[in-house]
């Protein structure tokens, strides 16, 4: 399912707005189908045609009978940066003399997929392979 982001958007904002989407829908489908055992829920991000994956929730029928709380069958992707990498100013990279955080290192892995996919040579859906691999 696509969900348009509008403007600046929290990253709490957009996984609530996903949330409440994914619960009506779930409930929606098993309402309509009663013969449905159990659905999975893809959301997808869209902002201005940058997609990224915000979560897929799958579950039973038995289990949402049981707890119809979204985030107990939810996967959670941490791709949100990319959807709000042009709201920041310019990204500068410095270089430290001897050894890097890990934090640091993941800022210039960031700045990099940013790039390639800028230029075209990344697809959001490879670069969510690649950052699930990095966290």
């Amino acid at each position: 399912m696509d969900m348009p982001i509008y403007g600046r958007t929290s990253s709490d904002d957009l996984i609530r707005g996903a949330e409440s989407m994914v619960s009506q829908t779930i409930n929606r489908h098993f309402d309509a189908n009663p013969g449905l055992a159990e659905i999975e829920v893809v959301v997808l991000g869209n902002r201005n045609g940058d997609v990224i994956p915000v979560l897929t929730t799958a579950v039973s029928r038995t289990q949402w009978q049981e707890n119809s709380q979204v985030s107990a069958w939810t996967k959670y992707y941490s791709a949100y940066a990319l959807i709000r990498r042009h709201d920041r100013q310019p990204t500068q990279v410095a270089t430290v003399a001897s050894r890097r955080s890990a934090y640091a290192s993941s800022q210039v892995i960031a700045v990099q997929f940013e790039r390639q996919f800028d230029l075209g040579q990344l697809t959001g859906r490879t670069i969510q392979a690649y950052t699930d691999l990095v966290d």
